[in-house]
């Protein structure tokens, strides 16, 4: 399971998970990221991407998963 920062292309930065959303957790190394992926939405992980909690930098994006990182890591 692994949680990153990923670049929307202009639309700015979100906190996304390689885990599939109903799929148990995996405790193995992250798998390589598919057009379809799971997103943060501040309170909770989503799949539609409209959800997603959005950051205008990297930076600030890396830090909120460093300074939330057990609500992040929970169900991600």
């Amino acid at each position: 399971m692994g949680v990153m920062t990923r670049d929307q292309g202009g639309g700015g930065f979100v906190v996304t998970s390689d885990r599939i959303l109903g799929e148990p957790k995996n405790t193995h190394a992250a798998k390589r990221m598919s057009s379809t992926y799971l997103v943060w939405t501040g309170d909770r992980w989503s799949s539609d991407m409209i959800d997603a909690k959005t950051f205008t930098t990297q930076e600030a994006a890396d830090e909120y998963i460093r300074a939330n990182s057990e609500r992040v890591m929970k169900d991600g």
